[in-house]
């Protein structure tokens, strides 16, 4: 019996089966087909972002053409408003001109028909006065230059002038007026300007 104990002790441990190289291969296909499940989820993912950034730029590219050509078209209809206005601006002045030139005309008959020197001053002087009024409609003035110190902004020197009662870098003579527009200057006066006094 004791012999037989032994060998029951001396049997050999029992080795576990090993996987068959079928089931390996099962199992790294399966993880295979899981991994190109995801890859292909993520290539999905990633097309779609795509396709969705795309069509944003589109729409963008659309909208920034839709602008540029609203922009374009306010710029032509403010162009056109601008112009209209100007010839409306220019159209009032010439209204405002017409008068004035009737005036003259009626003077030179005064001249042709002999009427006297007196009525011929006075017809002139008031069509002066009724020429400066519509430029004043226009804001138009006229600068006071004389005594005032020179400012090359509403002043263009000529000349300078020596011996005058005014001091030095002031305006001594006025040759031709300057004229503003509001606070423009249009046109500056042409002055002599006093030097060593």
């Amino acid at each position: 019996m004791s012999s037989h104990k032994k060998e029951a002790k001396h049997q050999e441990p029992k080795i576990e089966e090993q996987p068959s190289q079928e089931a390996t291969q099962e199992e790294l296909g399966d993880v295979v087909a899981e991994d190109l499940e995801a890859l292909y989820q993520e290539i999905q993912q990633l097309t779609s972002e795509r396709d969705e950034a795309k069509d944003q730029v589109l729409r963008t590219l659309a909208d920034l053409q839709n602008y540029q050509r609203d922009f374009q078209n306010y710029r032509k209809r403010n162009q056109q408003e601008m112009a209209l206005f100007r010839q409306m601006a220019t159209e009032q002045f010439v209204t405002e001109l017409l008068p004035v030139l009737d005036n003259f005309e009626r003077t030179i008959a005064h001249i042709d028909s002999g009427a006297t020197v007196e009525s011929l001053v006075g017809g002139i002087k008031a069509v002066e006065r009724q020429l400066r009024s519509a430029l004043e409609t226009q804001s138009v003035r006229r600068t006071e230059s004389v005594g005032a110190p020179f400012d090359p902004e509403l002043h263009e020197a000529l000349g300078t002038q020596a011996g005058t009662e005014f001091p030095d870098d002031t305006v001594a003579i006025e040759i031709e007026p300057g004229y503003k527009m509001g606070d423009k200057v249009v046109r500056p006066a042409r002055v002599k300007v006093a030097k060593g006094a």
